[in-house]
């Protein structure tokens, strides 16, 4: 499904390596944005829409962010190598 995703996505736009690693860079750091609009406006230089949409359904298929019912994005990917190690220990409930 998610291969299948990307392959059929990537026919109408094709963003770099270097857009979807600046969006993440920028949620991650911020990690809440209430908006697209206010996510769009803290990147360093202009995206086409097409592209920034898609570098935002990627990173939600990924588990890196959550896009909200309220159109909010929030960052949920383990940032910490600490955090990610008790993760991958915790045992499920």
């Amino acid at each position: 499904e998610y291969l299948d995703f990307l392959l059929e996505a990537t026919k109408k736009v094709n963003p770099t390596l270097r857009n979807v690693a600046t969006v993440a860079k920028i949620i991650s750091r911020y990690k809440y944005f209430e908006t697209k609009s206010q996510l769009n406006k803290k990147l360093p230089k202009a995206m086409q829409y097409p592209t920034f949409n898609f570098i935002l359904d990627y990173l939600q298929k990924t588990n890196m962010i959550q896009l909200n019912p309220d159109g909010s994005i929030v960052w949920i990917y383990p940032t910490s190598q600490k955090l990610k190690k008790r993760i991958d220990q915790a045992k499920p409930l």
